[in-house]
């Protein structure tokens, strides 16, 4: 059996499960890819069960309403208890595909039931129609990346499954495509990686609202800018002037005297706390949408995660880039625009811009890694940990004190009067 990676010991990752209207409706919760996983920490389900729902707390909209956590429970969690511990607001419980061949499962289901619990089936292929748990399930979660849907019989059991008043949720959405199949069969609720990849219009052009936000951020991107030059800039945004000032007021920044002008803000806040709140409040206004706030949650927890990353193994002077890396990473789905085009309203090195555009770069290990982790791949998340030599823990510890700060900064956040798509606290996190 290989070592135990280092680097993946409690780690949870988090997937959000969207609605039609691309809002987040709830979040997959996953300790490890598969029970065989030889990397896992636990040979147990039951304790990586256990370790999945204590780490719940750290993010912070996880178990409010409306937002759902779905975890995988074996059948011993499930006669156990387990689901109590969070409540029937909070919890969705996922059932596995086992064979129901004890008759105090079944009885613990329908007790749940009857609390208020509501049960989802992770139907595999081929699609039993018959199987007993669809008589005490809500939800039925079906995979949209089969060689072939028509030839694995996915339209005829989605149509079944409707029929019999069931919710349909499809994971392993990884295309638009796949996303419009799923809609056309029915599905109520999305989960995979197609809300992050971006829609590609003809002749799409940034539009005078975008350049202007891309050109305060440009300005946002230098380690120190000119107070009055980044004075100028915000003022010269009335909805950005207020929220700065607002913001600075409340409680969240704990400033001992009231502030009354940008000028004065930028000076009493300080500029490293001040920066990354005014590069995410920017961001998050190129494109208010829910899609986009779930994105800005995922570009803020990223940009802190490599910051971290790059203190804690001696890069302190990347620490700034490595921040902007994250945070731009996402730009493309976020604008529905190619990356070069957008790269040229930002002024970045060399590095930066090759491995925002995909292209070799000293900085490409770090998207990588990001990306293996948002995917549940563990293996390669420890290979990318390896290359770049990080300290043994601190990919894990780095990754779940990054969910916390996104959390704590887009809930601070003024929503501006557009929908909270995150609520939240991804949104794929500890």
């Amino acid at each position: 059996m290989p070592p135990q990676s280092p680097y993946e010991s409690l780690f949870v990752a988090r997937q959000p499960v969207l609605d039609n209207a691309l809002n987040t409706w709830g979040y997959f919760h996953y300790y490890r890819r598969c029970l065989e996983h030889t990397y896992s920490e636990f040979s147990d389900p039951l304790q990586a069960t256990l370790s999945v729902i204590q780490c719940l707390p750290a993010c912070m909209d996880t178990c409010s309403v409306p937002h759902k956590a779905l975890i995988h429970l074996p059948p011993q969690a499930l006669m156990t208890g387990i689901p109590k511990a969070l409540g029937p607001h909070c919890v969705l419980p996922v059932l596995d595909h086992h064979p129901v061949d004890d008759p105090r499962y079944l009885a613990t289901l329908q007790a749940l039931r009857a609390e208020g619990y509501r049960l989802a089936l992770d139907l595999p292929q081929p699609f039993d129609m018959e199987h007993p748990l669809l008589d005490v399930v809500d939800t039925v979660i079906l995979d949209l990346r089969p060689p072939d849907s028509e030839k694995c019989g996915l339209p005829q059991a989605a149509a079944a499954l409707k029929r019999r008043g069931l919710h349909l949720l499809a994971k392993r959405v990884e295309t638009h495509e796949a996303a419009d199949l799923a809609r056309s069969l029915g599905f109520d609720l999305f989960a995979g990686h197609f809300f992050r990849e971006p829609v590609t219009l003809c002749q799409r052009k940034v539009s005078a609202a975008e350049s202007t936000r891309l050109t305060l951020l440009d300005l946002l991107s230098l380690s120190e800018p000119p107070t009055d030059q980044l004075a100028t800039a915000i003022e010269a945004d009335a909805s950005v002037s207020y929220r700065v000032l607002t913001m600075l007021n409340s409680a969240h920044f704990g400033l001992l005297k009231k502030v009354s002008s940008v000028r004065q803000a930028i000076v009493l806040s300080g500029w490293v706390q001040l920066s990354a709140w005014l590069r995410v409040m920017v961001l998050g206004d190129v494109n208010p949408s829910t899609k986009a706030r779930e994105l800005l949650h995922l570009s803020a927890q990223r940009a802190k995660f490599f910051e971290i990353l790059a203190v804690a193994s001696g890069r302190r002077a990347q620490a700034e880039s490595l921040f902007l890396l994250g945070l731009f990473s996402l730009l493309p789905a976020m604008l529905d625009m190619p990356m070069p085009a957008i790269l040229e309203k930002l002024s970045l090195d060399d590095d930066l811009r090759s491995a925002l555009c995909g292209e070799p770069s000293p900085h490409s290990s770090w998207l990588a890694m990001a990306q293996a982790i948002e995917d549940t791949r563990w293996d390669d998340m420890a290979q990318c940990a390896l290359d770049l030599g990080l300290p043994t823990g601190s990919v894990s510890t780095a990754y779940n004190a990054s969910f916390q700060w996104a959390d704590t900064l887009l809930t601070a956040l003024p929503h501006n009067g557009h929908s909270n798509g995150h609520g939240n606290g991804e949104r794929s996190g500890s």
